[in-house]
């Protein structure tokens, strides 16, 4: 399944509604030529799976990938995923829940600055075995990050990783080239 959303449209949109947050496995879709290939608003406790998706954003005044927005609070996991175009960001991540990336391949992002492909405000961050093709900013953890592994990730040039000081961040077995 696949979603072409041209202009300043939002490929994929998860809401909580009266009946519930959405949980489940999307395998396989993408979401092309977009503003927000994914907005999550709101995720069950017992996860949101994408798992060999594919999402290009580079519309609108601030084309990225994914982005989690302030209320959520459940988990999110991208796995064995390609993020490309020329965004501003792959992920801009906020709220109280978990979002994971393992095994995905981030292409392009910093198309207006220096931004690093994957910001995280506040919430758990995971993000593992993922290799990050541009030697530019690629993580920043804000000071309401309750915790952050980063482990097991290739990046072009040496890791260029922020957080606070005295933040609850694991790295380890990266590689830079």
């Amino acid at each position: 399944m696949n979603t072409f959303c041209y202009g300043y449209h939002v490929g994929y949109k998860f809401i909580a509604t009266d009946t519930g947050e959405c949980n489940g496995n999307f395998l396989g879709i993408g979401a092309d030529d977009c503003n927000r290939a994914v907005l999550v608003e709101q995720s069950a406790q017992c996860a949101l799976l994408i798992a060999n998706a594919e999402f290009t954003s580079f519309h609108g005044p601030d084309p990225t990938m994914v982005e989690v927005g302030p209320a959520h609070h459940g988990v999110v996991r991208f796995s064995n995923s390609a993020f490309w175009g020329p965004c501003n960001q792959i992920a801009k991540i906020a709220g109280e829940g978990t979002v994971g990336f393992s095994d995905c391949t981030f292409v392009q992002w910093g198309r207006d600055g220096d931004r690093a492909a994957i910001q995280a405000s506040s919430g758990t961050v995971l993000i593992r075995g993922c290799e990050f093709r541009l030697n530019k900013p690629h993580i920043s953890l804000g000071e309401a990050v309750h915790c952050a592994v980063v482990s097991g990730n290739i990046f072009k040039g040496a890791p260029q990783i922020t957080s606070p000081p005295r933040a609850n961040l694991q790295i380890g077995l990266n590689a830079g080239y």
